[in-house]
């Protein structure tokens, strides 16, 4: 190209108007403004005296103008770590270089428009076979360039940033705050510190080689309040089958609503035992009657046998009622209890679980055999033989209502 036609060309491409405009200036922002604090307060009522009221105010005050402990703020961005400097550096190198290459077109499209000089698309019709395989073979290399440009442009389309969007951020953020007030607002239970020897053991209740017991878990419950705790259990159904398989009908549900889950503990004696699985009164009055086949509809199953003994705790048996019936509730006993031996079908053992959860279920109780909290099994499942855990049926049994005990 001619020295001054370049020169214009130069003086062209540095023309004002094709430079990216500056950016806009930023506007200040305007100066927040505080809003006075609202309280929540109850509404009064006749009956309550202002004195109670105004003090049941000012705690409710400071309970709202209390600062939390927990750091609740979103976790601090940095945006090295999604921009990658080392990368930008590499894109702007590469826009240099794209740029340069754009220049040097632009000044041979500039020489051939002027200069009329050789240019592809005016040939006429190739003569030869290798003018033709050349023209072929250039429309291909056009149309994978053209394939790859489409397949950029719908990567760009759906492309995504590694950060979250507000949005989500703003979502997760109201899940974890209503958990937050959810778990501050159920009652505190202090549980008491005493510890069950649970390293007892006894080597009649161990497994014998290629027998496979079946195990269930049970998850334990303060109704209205926090979580006890929850457990698997071993039952022995190499030795009472028949109660075994009553129980984990119990633990699956029979169809017709009983099922141990939604159930309570109705007695706990601290430090002895406690029995629930009342699946028709729930009160400890009920009587369960299956309908299994081989028995006639009606019969409660009588006790099956007594050869193991309550010795170690966390050891699980059938109640037995004076007429040798069995109506499916069960004890749990927290230390060895030789009076119920003969007395209550040994049946299943607690295996895993967390420790202290013997301890809190026997906090609950009292020493003629109430409970101060309802403690409820919320769930209960059994573990197929690959392991997999499948969860019970709820009892839908109506129980009836409970006397309020007088203050």
């Amino acid at each position: 190209m001619h020295p001054l036609r370049e020169r214009n060309c130069d003086k062209l491409l540095e023309n004002p108007l094709l430079r990216t405009p500056p950016p806009e200036p930023e506007k200040p922002r305007p100066p927040r403004v505080r809003k006075p604090r609202q309280f929540k307060l109850p509404p009064k009522f006749d009956l309550v005296p202002k004195e109670f009221y105004s003090c049941w105010c000012n705690h409710l005050k400071e309970l709202q103008m209390a600062k939390h402990k927990v750091d609740d703020s979103p976790p601090e961005l940095f945006p090295e770590l999604y921009l990658k400097p080392r990368r930008l550096d590499f894109y702007a190198l590469q826009l240099e270089d794209t740029m340069n290459v754009n220049k040097e077109l632009l000044k041979r499209i500039n020489l051939i428009q002027r200069t009329g000089g050789y240019v592809d698309c005016w040939m006429p019709e190739p003569s030869n076979q290798y003018n033709k395989l050349l023209c072929k073979q250039r429309q291909r290399d056009l149309n994978e360039i053209q394939k790859a440009n489409f397949y950029f442009y719908s990567r760009l389309l759906i492309a995504r940033s590694e950060q979250l969007l507000t949005k989500e951020l703003d979502a997760a953020w109201k899940d974890t705050r209503h958990k937050l007030i959810l778990g501050a607002s159920l009652p505190f239970i202090l549980f008491k510190t005493g510890r069950i020897d649970r390293d007892m053991k006894d080597p009649a209740m161990d497994k014998p080689p290629n027998v496979v017991r079946p195990r269930v878990s049970l998850d334990i419950w303060v109704r209205g309040g926090s979580k006890i705790g929850k457990v698997q259990i071993e039952l022995f159904t190499d030795i009472v089958p028949q109660t075994c398989q009553l129980f984990l009908n119990l633990v699956k549900g029979d169809g017709a609503g009983h099922a141990y889950s939604g159930t309570r503990f109705f007695r706990i004696v601290p430090d002895l035992y406690c029995r629930g699985g009342d699946v028709t009164k729930d009160n400890g009055f009920g009587l369960y009657v299956p309908n299994s086949e081989g028995e006639a509809p009606g019969i409660p199953m009588g006790a099956e046998g007594f050869t193991l003994n309550h010795t170690v705790p966390g050891v699980l048996s059938m109640a037995v009622t004076g007429d040798d019936e069995v109506t499916g509730q069960f004890n749990i006993i927290f230390k060895p209890l030789p009076q119920f031996d003969k007395k209550h079908v040994v049946f299943g053992r607690i295996i895993a679980g967390p420790a202290p959860t013997l301890e809190r279920i026997s906090a609950l109780g009292l020493p003629l055999g109430t409970t101060t909290s309802d403690c409820i099994i919320r769930s209960c499942g059994w573990y197929t033989r690959s392991g997999l855990y499948r969860e019970g049926s709820p009892n839908t049994i109506k129980f009836p209502p409970r006397r309020k005990p007088k203050k």
